[in-house]
């Protein structure tokens, strides 16, 4: 990979962790996400308009790309919320995380990219680090436990659909990034997916709760704001320097400070295996980048 990609990586998966690790600590999640995405449209619209003259948006490829992105990234908010709303940080966003082996199959069968015999050892560290991350201790029953798990563990079951929806956006969104200018395509695709959130929202949410989570969390609302839309504007610039299973399987060291937030700040159990799973991931992503 190159320098400026694996830069631009690792800074996104910091504040994707500790966007995640705020929105863990939110009163009411799937509010709070509504309020931060909403905020960082506002605070990145300046940033646009200075771009959007330049963007090529006539072709409706273009705009079918964007209206796909905005669909998959609502469905994320919403599978996202739940998932961390019933289960801890350190359990369900490692497996949300776990999509590289996925999007290496799609990279591969779909964009026709050549992949290194270390990137693909790597993406499948990264992929078997992050199964065995929710892992309670080493044993053969506890390595299928997740499997059997998700047909009654809601947790489970909402973080391996955020898991599938993270891998269809990826690869969705790393075709646009060459059809179209990455700021401005990290800018527009957001009002198709707060559109849909907007509904939602107003179905499930009392305008109480919803005006309390901003009472409550304001400066994380407006942190996570920036931290969102900045984060994965990095991403989608990397896409266009490198292949999308590369860079989705970097940015899976999200996953590593997950963890250490889950474990130290938030007090979560079974952080000795938690750990050596991200130390697998950690390996993985080291092949990944200079394999």
């Amino acid at each position: 990979m190159s320098n400026i990609a694996i830069v631009l990586v690792i800074l996104s998966a910091a504040m994707h962790a500790g966007r995640n690790y705020l929105t863990k600590k939110a009163t009411d999640k799937q509010a709070f996400v509504w309020w931060y995405e909403g905020v960082g449209l506002l605070l990145f619209t300046p940033l646009f308009l200075l771009f959007f003259p330049t963007a090529s948006m006539a072709s409706i490829h273009v705009w079918g790309f964007i209206i796909a992105s905005g669909l998959l990234h609502f469905i994320y908010w919403v599978l996202l919320a739940k998932a961390l709303e019933t289960g801890d940080l350190s359990l369900v966003y490692p497996i949300m995380r776990s999509s590289p082996a996925l999007v290496l199959l799609f990279s591969i069968f779909v964009l026709n990219e050549a992949v290194s015999p270390g990137g693909v050892t790597g993406i499948l560290l990264v992929a078997l680090g992050s199964y065995t991350i929710n892992m309670q201790r080493l044993s053969v029953d506890e390595l299928v436990r997740p499997l059997r798990a998700i047909s009654h563990d809601r947790a489970i079951q909402f973080a391996f659909l955020t898991l599938v929806s993270v891998a269809a956006y990826s690869i969705v969104d790393k075709v646009a990034v060459g059809l179209i200018h990455p700021v401005v395509f990290a800018y527009v695709y957001p009002w198709f997916s707060m559109l849909l959130f907007s509904g939602y929202i107003r179905k499930c949410k009392t305008k109480g709760e919803i005006k309390n989570e901003w009472k409550a969390n304001r400066t994380p609302i407006l942190a996570c704001g920036f931290l969102s839309i900045f984060g994965y504007f990095l991403i989608l610039v990397a896409f266009t320097l490198e292949r999308v299973s590369y860079v989705v399987g970097l940015r899976q060291l999200s996953i590593v400070f997950a963890v250490l937030l889950g474990g130290y700040a938030l007090k979560e159990k079974h952080q000795r295996i938690r750990f050596t799973s991200a130390s697998v991931i950690f390996a993985g992503t080291f092949l990944i980048a200079f394999g």
